[in-house]
């Protein structure tokens, strides 16, 4: 019996890493990869109507979990039952400065309102806004109920994207942030002051910054320069 399926939008990439952690699993995780030439959202969408699971994963191409997660998932999920959704810590693998600086901002980020879960129960799981391009994770993570949990084991991201090329992401997503906004006036993740202190400070979090400071520099560079790409458009 099929307990999850693990749902991968994919535009040529080698998830060959992934079949191997859910291989194992064959007897009760189904991998839907979709690779059809459509934006990530459709994709997503396309997996999530012809998923079997009890529970969706939606994961990137360029993501692979860790060996344990979705055993975790499913035992949290066994032993919660209210919970609808569950975020995942996400290691950014790399050993470039940039791939640095990226996991060091993506730690501050865990089950906040930055983040969003991956782990879903399919009865509660809607499909992704295909109007929007980058904000419709957040969208979509808005409109499943909570209670929503945070595992303990990880998964790990390996896109290697250059720092301009992550700069031309950003501007992309961009123009859709009108439509997220329209849909969602008074989301957190869209308070500056949030976005550029309270979550780097929140829960003792700030002892992070201040033990790394060149980090934290680097990481406030990174983010006016993300502010100055949203204020443009």
């Amino acid at each position: 019996m099929i307990k999850v399926s693990v749902v991968v939008p994919n535009h040529g990439r080698d998830i060959s890493a992934i079949r191997k952690v859910t291989d194992y699993m064959q007897e009760y995780v189904e991998l839907i990869e979709v690779d059809v030439g459509l934006e990530r959202s459709e994709q997503r969408n396309i997996g999530i109507m012809h998923a079997k699971g009890e529970f969706i994963f939606v994961l990137d191409s360029d993501q692979v979990p860790s060996t344990m997660l979705i055993d975790e998932c499913l035992e949290l999920m066994r032993k919660n039952p209210a919970c609808n959704g569950i975020f995942i810590p996400e290691t950014i693998r790399g050993d470039d400065w940039f791939t640095r600086l990226r996991n060091f901002e993506r730690q501050f980020y865990t089950g906040t309102c930055i983040d969003v879960v991956r782990f879903v129960r399919k009865k509660v799981c809607p499909l992704f806004d295909e109007s929007m391009s980058g904000p419709e994770d957040a969208d979509w993570d808005l409109r499943i109920p909570p209670v929503k949990l945070t595992s303990f084991n990880d998964l790990y991201h390996d896109d290697q994207i250059s720092f301009g090329d992550y700069l031309k992401k950003k501007a992309y997503y961009t123009k859709s942030m009108r439509r997220f906004q329209q849909l969602h006036p008074d989301a957190r993740v869209l308070k500056a002051w949030y976005r550029v202190f309270g979550v780097f400070l929140e829960h003792g979090k700030w002892k992070r910054l201040v033990k790394h400071p060149i980090m934290t520099l680097k990481l406030y560079l990174l983010i006016l320069a993300r502010a100055v790409i949203y204020l443009r458009r």
